[in-house]
C-alpha cells in the first residue's frame, strides 16, 4: 500500500514537469504507454488486435536494435553499476529505503522521459516486485540477448497471431503474451529513461538498470 501511495505522491508532485513523447527514445515510450494502457482495458484481444499490437512492438524493438544511442547508454550504465553495488543491496534489503530513496526519484525520471502516469504506476509495481534482483549485477551481453529474444518473438507473432483461433482459451493466452511483452517493454523503458540522466543520481540510475534488465529477463523466461 505504501508503494502505491509513494507513487501517487510523486506523480502529483511532478506532473507539471512532464513532456510526454520528449527525448531520444520517444518511440519506445509511446509504445510502452500504449501496451500498458491496453493491459488495463477490457478488450477481448482478438487475433487481429493481438497482431496489430505485435506489429507495433516489433517495429519499436527494431528501431531500438538500430539505435546506437541505446548501445552506448547501456554500456555506460553497466560500467557505473559496479560502483554502487552496496547501495543496490541496501535497496534490496530495506523496503523503506527503497520506497523513500528510489521509488520517488525513479517515478520522476520516468515522467520526465515521457511515460504516462498509468504506465509509471505499472512499471513501479514491477520494480517493487523485482527489487531482489538488485543483489546481482546486470550482464550487458545477457541483457542485449534477452532484448533480441523478445524482439524475435514479437516479430514472429506479428504474422502468426492473425491466424490464431478466437476461442476463450486462445484469448486468455493472448492476454498473457501481451502482458509479458508489456513487462519486457517496461524494463527496457526504465533503462532508457535512466540513461537520459533526467535528474537522477547515478546510484538510482544503475539500480533501475538492474531492475529493468531483470524485467526483460523475466519476460523472455516465462
Amino acid at each position: 500500500m505504501r508503494l502505491f501511495k509513494t507513487i501517487a505522491f510523486a506523480l502529483l508532485a511532478c506532473t507539471s514537469l512532464a513532456a510526454f513523447g520528449a527525448g531520444k527514445y520517444a518511440y519506445l515510450y509511446e509504445t510502452t504507454n500504449e501496451i500498458l494502457r491496453i493491459q488495463r482495458s477490457a478488450m477481448k484481444m482478438s487475433p487481429a488486435d493481438a497482431s496489430s499490437i505485435a506489429v507495433r512492438v516489433c517495429k519499436t524493438l527494431e528501431m531500438l536494435r538500430k539505435d546506437e544511442n541505446f548501445v552506448k547508454d547501456i554500456n555506460n550504465l553497466a560500467r557505473a553499476s559496479g560502483e554502487y553495488s552496496a547501495y543496490q543491496r541496501q535497496l534490496a534489503d530495506d523496503l523503506v529505503f527503497f520506497l523513500d530513496s528510489f521509488a520517488v526519484e525513479e517515478t520522476q525520471a520516468l515522467l520526465k522521459a515521457g511515460l504516462a502516469p498509468h504506465a509509471i504506476s505499472q512499471i513501479m509495481g514491477v520494480s517493487g516486485a523485482l527489487r531482489g534482483a538488485l543483489r546481482e549485477r546486470t550482464n550487458v551481453d545477457q541483457l542485449t540477448g534477452n532484448i533480441e529474444k523478445l524482439r524475435s518473438e514479437v516479430c514472429a507473432a506479428a504474422t502468426t497471431m492473425s491466424k490464431a483461433q478466437d476461442d476463450e482459451k486462445s484469448r486468455e493466452q493472448r492476454w498473457k503474451t501481451v502482458r509479458r511483452w508489456g513487462l519486457g517493454l517496461s524494463g527496457v523503458s526504465m533503462i532508457a529513461a535512466d540513461a537520459l540522466g533526467a535528474g537522477l543520481t547515478v546510484g538510482a540510475s544503475t539500480a533501475s538498470f538492474t531492475i529493468g534488465g531483470a524485467a526483460v529477463g523475466a519476460a523472455v523466461a516465462q
